[in-house]
């Protein structure tokens, strides 16, 4: 991995650290910018409870997440490879495993795993150090959940399992301070919200969303949140990246926050970002597929050797939005990774 340096880097993304030790140096050595997402109502919860005013709301479109106060994120700690959760909230970061949690992981469709609750309730007894016992399952409103208990004495709470039809969801409340009104106003906060049908991804490929497009990441990636902000400038939404070493690193990022009257604007504004310090050649031309057109911009960025990237940029309205596709190796070809994204890209 590209080591870091006192450059501004192509991107930074917030608490990058929950993605694992490979990926949080890749996502870290070429940085981000930030602008949060929203929802649409959708099935989830939704019982008689009520979310208390004080608690957060986290957004993973299409997901939902209702967050207890004194909430915050910290790394996975977890000796699993098998099963990572995408996002992880803590009311203590310096004792994890006796404090409340919120653990949450999304897929789309062609994901690799299907992140079922057995293996996220085997992470979560890795997280808090003791085996979690799972409860007879209840149907609700767009899935299903079941308590959950600890043999270690670590807490209570439980485990919601969501599907809207293509995106499916595991979510875990767990913690001391869990009880069953808890578990009642954050059920009735969690939601996953509905989507279009749309074609399939390629082969290695899952479909997620963000910032109004529906796009393609890699089948094992996880989100690994929102990017935070560098020299004022907040384009990408969010992030997605690959936890496994032996694949290259890389990631895919998408926002709405490119400034321009014009997708040439758009562009000439990337090229032009004084955080970009590490760009090097590029070229911009158009794109085309089935749903959209738009700008292509192919580049190299220097870090410890010269690695590709791609960015695309599609007009919709008065807004220009765009993914950008990077890598963390000088050698391989781009070009398949290139064309899968660059085919899967569809305005939502």
């Amino acid at each position: 991995m590209p080591p870091q340096s006192c450059e501004e880097p192509l991107c930074h993304c917030r608490d990058v650290s929950c993605c694992g030790p490979a990926a949080a140096a890749a996502l870290t050595a070429a940085g981000a910018y930030v602008l949060a997402g929203c929802s649409d109502d959708g099935s989830g919860g939704g019982g008689q409870a009520q979310v208390p005013e004080d608690w957060a709301q986290e957004v993973m479109e299409p997901l939902t997440i209702p967050l207890p106060a004194a909430m915050s994120l910290f790394a996975q700690e977890s000796r699993s490879t098998d099963f990572y959760w995408d996002r992880c909230w803590t009311t203590s970061a310096t004792e994890i495993p006796t404090s409340d949690l919120v653990l949450a992981r999304l897929w789309g469709p062609g994901a690799e795993d299907n992140a079922s609750v057995t293996l996220g309730v085997a992470s979560l007894g890795q997280i808090v150090g003791g085996d979690v016992t799972v409860g007879e399952v209840k149907e609700n409103d767009g899935g299903s959940r079941q308590s959950l208990t600890s043999s270690a004495g670590a807490g209570s709470g439980a485990v919601w399992s969501l599907t809207n039809g293509f995106t499916a969801a595991v979510v875990v409340l767990f913690g001391p301070s869990v009880d069953e009104d808890m578990i009642a106003s954050f059920d009735a906060g969690l939601t996953l919200a509905d989507e279009p049908a749309l074609a399939a991804p390629a082969e290695g490929w899952q479909r997620r969303q963000a910032a109004g497009l529906s796009l393609l990441v890699g089948e094992s990636w996880n989100d690994v949140g929102r990017p935070e902000k560098r020299n004022g400038a907040n384009p990408w939404t969010r992030a997605w990246t690959n936890r496994i070493p032996t694949e290259p690193q890389c990631a895919v990022m998408a926002g709405d926050g490119l400034t321009g009257a014009s997708l040439s604007e758009a562009v000439t504004g990337f090229l032009n970002d004084p955080g970009l310090t590490a760009l090097r050649d590029s070229a911009v031309s158009a794109f085309s597929n089935d749903s959209l057109e738009g700008q292509r911009v192919d580049f190299l960025w220097s870090w410890d050797g010269d690695f590709p990237g791609c960015m695309w940029v599609v007009r919709d309205g008065d807004v220009n939005r765009a993914v950008i596709l990077m890598r963390w190796e000088a050698s391989g070809d781009l070009a398949q990774y290139r064309a899968a994204v660059e085919a899967g890209l569809t305005l939502l």
